[in-house]
């Protein structure tokens, strides 16, 4: 199993969810997130006054997934999430080793 950890431009949280809905996930995780990269935030000016923000507003996605499907989930994010542009985010695949369903008990792969 893998877990498949994406951070995207927010506005782009949608599509995903669609698309990844499309190709067979059963759900997934979404949390707001702020960071940064090789964008290195940018300024804004408010009320005539100049400010940085470094840190600029992302969401992260944790979708649970067979090893068999992870290169299809990785490749649907990639593809959807994609502007063309700085700062559409990374996408880790981390092994998993266990899961387990809290309501049944049930573990491994009956438990995505």
């Amino acid at each position: 199993m893998k877990l498949v950890i994406a951070v995207i431009k927010p506005f782009k949280l949608e599509e995903v969810r669609e698309a990844l809905t499309a190709i067979g996930v059963a759900g997934m995780t979404a949390s707001e997130a702020k960071g940064f990269g090789r964008q290195k935030g940018h300024t804004e000016i408010y009320r005539g006054a100049e400010y940085a923000i470094n840190m600029l507003p992302k969401v992260r996605l944790e979708i649970a997934t067979s090893d068999a499907l992870a290169p299809q989930v990785v490749e649907t994010i990639r593809s959807t999430a994609s502007t063309d542009t700085i700062g559409d985010g990374k996408i880790f695949v981390l092994d998993l080793p266990e899961v387990v369903r809290i309501r049944t008990g049930e573990s491994g792969e009956l438990a995505l």
